[in-house]
């Protein structure tokens, strides 16, 4: 019997569906997770009557991220924006969306995300957006604590490096103790489930393994993810990395609703 297809189309997306925007900003990339807007019924049938089926409400795109955007310049304009969904059969992204500022009839302003396509293109879980780490943490598999080198985490999976022989078992569930460096020394972030698809053995010696993330994660390492990417746009000292391309004293509003109106082409 063939696999059954796993699909998901715009008027499937709910509440309960993790979403962020890619936006392709100066030839860099920035994902912002978004939230799902809080609107009745009533108002959603008004939004798909006046705009189509094809449409999600969100909460504001940037109000969220305002701090951490004022931290990054954009010079140029936006030159693609991307909608990432997911649940627990996957990743599935909308290429070339638009992002518009509109009011309903009960007053309410919502940010309406206007997609090309019925369906979404899935995708694999390790092509979500990746931040390079480098660094040892434990994982927990059946009771004993393994420890590795995460190389790399996004909010679909993770690769790290065992030295010799993996200890790892393949397909079975792990629990990953999440780690980053702080003033006071190790900061444990939390502790996720995840489990290795395939392993590899490296030129210079020890294995690799790739690994998926438990959907439950999800909407956390979006955030988590975000944030350590605008700091790694920005770098660490964010005062010396930004960029004053525009002068006046409300110059980080104005790069910040550059982006805005950049989403509302």
């Amino acid at each position: 019997m063939a696999e059954k297809t796993v699909k998901l189309t715009i008027t499937e997306i709910n509440k309960d569906t993790t979403l962020s925007v890619l936006a392709t900003l100066d030839g860099k990339k920035l994902e912002l997770p978004v939230e799902y807007a809080k609107i009745t019924g009533e108002e959603l049938a008004e939004l798909q009557e006046s705009y189509g089926k094809l449409v999600i409400p969100l909460e504001d795109v940037v109000k969220r991220w305002q701090e951490k955007l004022f931290q990054v310049s954009f010079k140029g304009h936006l030159s693609k924006l991307e909608l990432i969904a997911i649940n627990a059969d996957g990743v599935f992204v909308w290429d070339n969306v638009k992002i518009y500022k509109v009011k309903l009839s009960t007053g309410t302003s919502v940010n309406l995300l206007k997609a090309k396509m019925v369906e979404g293109k899935k995708f694999n879980r390790r092509r979500g957006v990746r931040i390079a780490l480098d660094r040892r943490m434990d994982i927990q598999q059946g009771g004993e604590i393994i420890k590795v080198v995460v190389r790399d985490l996004s909010y679909c999976g993770l690769g790290f490096i065992e030295p010799t022989e993996s200890k790892v078992k393949v397909g079975e569930p792990f629990i990953l103790f999440l780690v980053e460096d702080t003033d006071e020394g190790d900061k444990l972030i939390g502790k996720f489930k995840g489990k290795v698809i395939n392993q590899r053995e490296l030129p210079a010696g020890g294995i690799f393994s790739g690994c998926v993330i438990s959907s439950e994660h999800s909407t956390f390492l979006q955030r988590y993810i975000a944030m350590k990417q605008m700091e790694q746009i920005s770098g660490r000292k964010m005062a010396s990395a930004v960029q004053h391309n525009i002068s006046g004293k409300n110059w980080k509003n104005k790069i910040v609703n550059s982006l805005v109106e950049s989403l509302d082409e």
